[in-house]
């Protein structure tokens, strides 16, 4: 019969257990560096130790970005698909034939256009399709290398092609027009969309006219270097040994140390943080800054990479009344109103000013489409605790600051202070989006100045049978002249 233990033993397994352990953490433990420069190995390999993430990002709209036009891929009508030029365009006889069709030829996908002089049709094989949400772009690689963009999309909302930038100039197509839109060099794809589409995209070769070009990129859609930058130094320092697993899990968790060797944007600090998303999202900048954007990457290099975009989030001025370019609109009164101006909106806004607001903190970075906390995208009593976090003095009555009902429109925080001004023609239909300034109030002063079509505001957008003026006595009854404590800030 085995005897149990003694007191001596056990003291002493627990006394050299800890050692042990210690001492192969001492041994086989290597720190690492804070500043590094690594080289792009791919969103696959990522993958292979990132088994719950990695699914999760492939589903997302961020990994199907970019793809080779497949049957899963392409969402465009390309079976015996065609498109009209409007009636006002169109010239007698001529136009009545489609000014494009779409087809499919041994496996291949096709957007043929007709010329304007011979009037024949000329087939563009499609090499890539961009996006699938809200509108659908084709690309065409041409001799010299340049992915053009052609001058039809798809839009999922209207379920039709359309011309996309001539909607968003809001002029009349001709079949002069769509051909030298492919003619300009923003539509050189490779060269100018493709670095917010791809990932690591690099210009090897070009020409000034954006008629040649040499380029690469590591994956398609915007994959996980796009966002933690480049992953060799983090791979080979994993595979090392599992005492670094151990000990930089444990240093991540408890201590809040970097992740070894990539960028975690929750671990940076604020401009390096919010540059990962404007990288893309921040589209409001000028011609000269394209290149800086373009050669950002997340992280710590000590070779002089840029790894903060924060210097160009203002770059641009805010031009009341602004209408071009497309996208980055600004309304009469100065505040932001295309699509493109979003992130610009959460730069001007005092909750990012003045606090620790970030964009993952209501989406999910990894599956971008999913919010980081269900509820929390709508207005509701989870988006209300997360600003509520923050402005604790409104949180036990809010009806006394809000003035409507609870849970009622009106009465939640994103009702009033995020308010759907942001336009937006993404799938060829008008629509609003809310902007991202939370610290905007109700502003019925500035649409008596400058009309609704110049500075709507969250009163008279949901009473729409009233008028500004009506609004605006409602704020000076409930918060006085000092309308600007109406906010908390």
């Amino acid at each position: 019969m085995r005897k149990p233990p003694t007191k001596t033993t056990i003291i002493a397994v627990l006394i050299t257990l800890p050692a042990a352990a210690l001492l192969l953490w001492l041994v086989f433990f290597e720190d690492y560096s804070r500043g590094f420069d690594a080289e792009y190995v791919g969103s696959a390999v990522c993958g292979e130790c990132h088994s719950s993430i990695y699914p999760e990002w492939k589903r997302s709209p961020h990994a199907n970005m970019t793809r080779s036009p497949t049957a899963e891929s392409v969402v465009g009508e390309f079976d015996g698909g065609s498109w009209m030029l409007p009636a006002e365009a169109r010239r007698p006889l001529v136009d009545e034939l489609p000014a494009a069709r779409m087809y499919q030829q041994d496996g291949k996908y096709y957007m043929a256009l007709r010329h304007p002089v011979s009037n024949d049709y000329v087939p563009f094989e499609i090499a890539y399709v961009i996006g699938y949400q809200y509108r659908q772009v084709y690309v065409t690689r041409e001799a010299g290398g340049v992915l053009r963009r052609l001058p039809l999309q798809w839009s999922t909302r209207r379920q039709e092609y359309f011309p996309y930038w001539n909607l968003q100039e809001n002029s009349n197509p001709t079949l002069e027009d769509l051909w030298q839109q492919m003619g300009s060099q923003n539509s050189a794809w490779n060269l100018y969309c493709a670095r917010c589409h791809t990932t690591h995209l690099q210009v090897l070769e070009k020409d000034a006219n954006h008629t040649r070009a040499k380029t690469q990129w590591v994956d398609d859609g915007i994959a996980c270097e796009a966002c933690h930058g480049p992953g060799s130094l983090h791979v080979e320092y994993f595979e090392r040994n599992y005492v670094n697993r151990m000990a930089a899990f444990l240093n991540s968790k408890l201590r809040g140390d970097d992740v070894a060797y990539v960028a975690n944007a929750r671990k940076l600090e604020k401009g390096p943080a919010m540059s990962v998303c404007a990288r893309c999202h921040g589209s409001d900048i000028l011609m000269g800054s394209t290149d800086i954007y373009r050669i950002y990457e997340p992280g710590r290099s000590r070779e002089g990479r840029t790894n903060d975009l924060s210097a160009y989030f203002q770059q641009t001025a805010l031009e009341p009344g602004r209408n071009f370019p497309p996208t980055t609109e600004v309304w009469d009164d100065g505040e932001p109103r295309g699509i493109g101006m979003l992130f610009r909106s959460m730069i001007e806004s005092q909750c990012y000013q003045e606090a620790e607001v970030r964009c993952f903190d209501c989406h999910n970075p990894h599956d971008n489409k999913l919010p980081a906390r269900p509820g929390i995208l709508h207005a509701s009593a989870i988006s209300d605790d997360y600003c509520l976090g923050c402005h604790q003095q409104f949180r036990a009555d809010p009806q006394a600051h809000s003035h409507h009902e609870a849970g009622t429109e009106g009465s939640f925080c994103y009702d009033c202070h995020m308010p759907r001004i942001l336009t937006k023609l993404a799938s060829g239909v008008l629509e609003t989006t809310r902007t991202h300034k939370m610290s905007s109030l109700p502003s019925p002063a500035n649409t008596l100045t400058h009309g609704m079509d110049g500075s709507p505001n969250a009163c008279t957008l949901c009473h729409s049978a009233e008028g500004a003026q009506w609004a605006q006595d409602y704020m000076l009854k409930w918060y006085g002249d000092n309308q600007a404590g109406a906010d908390g800030f």
